[in-house]
């Protein structure tokens, strides 16, 4: 997790040397998106995981001198695992909520096509619907990468890591309002 952390930092400090970039979209944007997660492995007390859901909102600031930018995302993510044990199927309902200040860097920002990469740092809290334990916060980090199509459309792989029964990857489909070509 070190050198992951370690190569976005590498990355965003290399965008400060970019001493041509200037402002091709606009400040602000909000960005709605939703997609599928799954855990990252089946645990043997709660079997196998099954696809999920994972909605999100993020308010972004695109900065003028560089292709960097800085958000705030808030997100709810709900997966389900199953086990059977004795012809008794059990099912279990992970939820979380995550609250990350993000930031990425936007490679050929402003263009029709627009890879990005980033991650997120913040607060995660979970709980397991079948009991209704609540599992606490937990600290949260995000690395994640994408691309965004047609200055608005934003497809992004996202690996959640926050707590064992809840790490979970998730791959959305988002729109950006504003944003866009200045």
């Amino acid at each position: 997790m070190k050198r992951i952390i370690s190569v976005c930092i590498v990355v965003l400090l290399m965008t400060t040397v970019d001493v041509a970039a200037q402002r091709t979209v606009r400040a602000l944007e909000l960005e709605l998106s939703v997609g599928l997660a799954t855990a990252a492995k089946d645990m043997p007390l709660y079997g196998k995981s099954r696809q999920g859901v994972d909605a999100a909102i993020e308010l972004r600031y695109n900065f003028a001198a560089a292709p960097v930018d800085l958000g705030l995302n808030v997100s709810l993510c709900s997966m389900y695992r199953g086990t059977s044990m004795a012809n008794v199927t059990y099912s279990y309902k992970f939820i979380s909520e995550n609250l990350l200040v993000t930031t990425d860097y936007n490679f050929f920002q402003g263009r029709m096509v627009s890879p990005f990469v980033g991650f997120g740092m913040g607060v995660a809290w979970s709980e397991v619907n079948a009991d209704n334990t609540p599992h606490g916060a937990h600290f949260a980090f995000m690395p994640r990468v994408g691309v965004e199509l047609s200055r608005h459309i934003r497809v992004t792989v996202a690996y959640k890591i926050f707590e064992k029964a809840n790490n979970h990857l998730a791959i959305s489909l988002g729109y950006a309002f504003g944003g866009g070509r200045k």
